[in-house]
């Protein structure tokens, strides 16, 4: 169906999302550490330091990810900050995104209002939770 990146420090939760999301009929890509997923969608970029967002970016032709599902509160490098990484490169800023996250309401509040189409789940979530708000953000129009 589609390909999925999770976003997920908690490796219980990334296994279990995967699961779920696989049993859906997706295939799904775990990034455990923020900066492996802003290399991996910004690949062929340019990069001087190990754990550096990469700051030149050659075109690929397609985003190894169809939707990105991130957690908000993230080691090294919080979710509001991987957003605006991603809003700020022309490849990556219509990328769908859902945040799936125990955040405060301030918190998802303030990353709603930078990217107001993205969908949010709250942990802890269901199956139909998840596979439905996947489904919706698929099936909305491209930017």
């Amino acid at each position: 169906m589609a390909r999925i990146g999770l976003l997920e420090d908690n490796i219980r939760i990334a296994k279990l999302c995967a699961t779920m999301l696989q049993y859906a009929g997706h295939d799904v890509i775990v990034y455990e550490h923020p900066h492996e997923c802003l290399q991996a969608l910004l690949s062929h970029a340019v990069s001087h330091e190990k754990w550096s967002v990469p700051t030149k970016i050659i075109p690929s032709a397609t985003l190894p990810v169809d939707v990105l599902i991130l957690d908000l509160h993230l080691p090294d490098m919080d979710g509001l900050e991987v957003i605006r990484y991603l809003s700020s490169h022309r490849r990556t800023r219509s990328l769908p995104l859902i945040f799936c996250t125990a955040a405060t309401p301030s918190e998802i509040a303030q990353a709603l209002s930078m990217v107001p189409d993205a969908c949010f789940i709250e942990k802890p979530f269901t199956f139909q939770q998840l596979t439905s708000t996947v489904k919706n953000v698929l099936a909305l129009p491209t930017k």
